[in-house]
């Protein structure tokens, strides 16, 4: 015989409040709602949490039927659940207040979301909100994101990569014409000049001189070319020479200044992966100061620090507004974007200061070293 859940003398009661909460709550609410009563023993502990009842939406979702659940215990019902379902009743009957929680539930596979709150004393009312797909889809989301940055990340060092080793072909490409072409040009010159020296003939003397003066021209094209392929002051003498040197190349070619300075122990070492990236973000800003700016004046500093190196590069020019985030970039701001991609990709960034009529500063910080090559 099944025991009476209820004490006699109050049961036409209780029974009338089940009814009303059937009513006007358990079939006329779409989502899955239960309703609890816990049991005290003498000492006020909290011994037992009883099914009452639950509504249709209920037998759906937790896929039990309403006669398995009336009358029996939680654990009964629910033996492999999570504490905190057992706990939320229990808290909400004690205190009177509602409350509630959202997690796993292993009895039944779902995610869900658990609204607790006392009907009647003595009573907790559960409403379930069922999030198995809302979760599977943040999840997913979530997954979506991580990757999208995880790809972003190999991106950037796909650029870092790209710009290294086609730094790597123009220096081989001009060590080569240095070394082959230089020197053949070289000894070419000498051996002109012997013959220059024993010719007896003026006319001769006369055509030599011509031709001598054609191929120094010719020896300060490929000096240039060599310098504009790939600057061997970057390998030879260190990052400041060269960019100092680029800065002329550029610059004075377009008849604006350059002032250049260099600060701090320019004794310690920079990896060379990171000489090269900041000596082409640089020409690059310069090509883009020489493009867009008007400018008349551009200074230069590089600033070595203990750990970081700093290149910045202002112009008295135009300047312009700095767009959003997700603004369309123009032809300028695409090369700052690609700067600064291939900043991050080494640990580095970069700061733009920049107002229409006022210039622009741009600061290129980078470590002296990678942890982690981009390689």
């Amino acid at each position: 015989m099944q025991r009476s859940l209820y004490p006699e003398s109050s049961k036409g009661d209780l029974d009338s409040i089940v009814a009303a909460i059937n009513r006007k709550l358990f079939y006329r609410i779409f989502d899955p709602i239960a309703l609890y009563r816990v049991i005290y023993d003498d000492n006020g502990n909290p011994t037992e949490v009883v099914f009452l009842d639950v509504n249709p939406a209920y037998e759906r979702v937790m896929g039990v039927k309403r006669k398995q659940v009336v009358g029996h215990t939680f654990a009964e019902v629910w033996p492999c659940a999570e504490k905190e379902w057992h706990q939320l009743v229990i808290d909400v009957a004690h205190s009177g207040r509602s409350k509630h929680h959202e997690g796993e539930s292993r009895d039944t596979g779902k995610y869900l979301y658990g609204l607790g709150f006392s009907p009647a004393k003595g009573q907790v009312a559960v409403v379930f909100l069922d999030m198995t797909n809302w979760k599977r889809t943040e999840e997913a989301l979530r997954k979506s994101e991580s990757q999208l940055l995880s790809y972003r990340e190999e991106l950037r060092k796909l650029i870092a990569k790209i710009s290294l080793t086609e730094e790597e072909t123009r220096h081989s490409i001009a060590t080569k014409i240095h070394d082959r072409v230089g020197y053949s040009l070289a000894m070419i010159m000498h051996r002109l000049q012997r013959l220059h020296g024993i010719a007896q003939d003026h006319n001769a003397k006369n055509e030599l001189e011509e031709i001598m003066k054609m191929l120094d021209n010719v020896i300060q094209d490929t000096r240039t070319l060599t310098f504009e392929i790939s600057s061997p002051l970057l390998y030879d003498v260190g990052l400041g020479a060269a960019l100092e040197s680029v800065a002329e190349q550029i610059l004075k070619l377009h008849g604006i200044d350059v002032d250049f300075q260099e600060k701090g122990d320019a004794s310690e070492k920079i990896d060379t992966d990171i000489s090269v990236l900041l000596y082409q973000m640089t020409r690059e800003l310069l090509i883009n100061v020489v493009k867009h700016a008007k400018a008349s004046r551009v200074f230069i500093r590089l600033h070595h620090g203990k750990n970081k190196v700093r290149v910045v590069v202002e112009d008295d020019g135009r300047g312009f507004i700095i767009k959003k985030r997700h603004s369309q970039p123009t032809a300028s701001g695409f090369g700052l974007f690609s700067i600064k991609e291939r900043l991050h990709s080494i640990g580095g960034s970069i700061q733009i200061i920049s107002e229409p009529g006022k210039g622009t500063t741009v600061s290129l910080t980078a470590p002296r070293r990678l942890e982690h090559g981009v390689r």
